[in-house]
């Protein structure tokens, strides 16, 4: 479903983490069961935000068009 570097946005707040809906950030680190996710969420400037432990069905696979011709 979701493999290192996918870059993804998160379905639901996550106050413990200091996350909302629609935060967006890559996974890191996908844990063998495949279940659960490392990933780094970024803020709207670019800048490192939080690394948080994540259930997959809690995020949304961003499908990102490259801007270059």
């Amino acid at each position: 479903m979701f493999a290192e570097h996918d870059v993804v946005a998160l379905r639901g707040d996550r106050p413990e983490d200091g996350l909302k809906t629609g935060d967006v950030g890559a996974i890191v680190h996908c844990y063998p069961q495949g279940s659960v996710f490392e990933v780094e969420f970024i803020d709207e400037r670019g800048q490192h935000k939080r690394i948080a432990t994540v259930p997959g069905e809690q995020l949304m696979k961003l499908n990102l068009l490259s801007l270059s011709a």
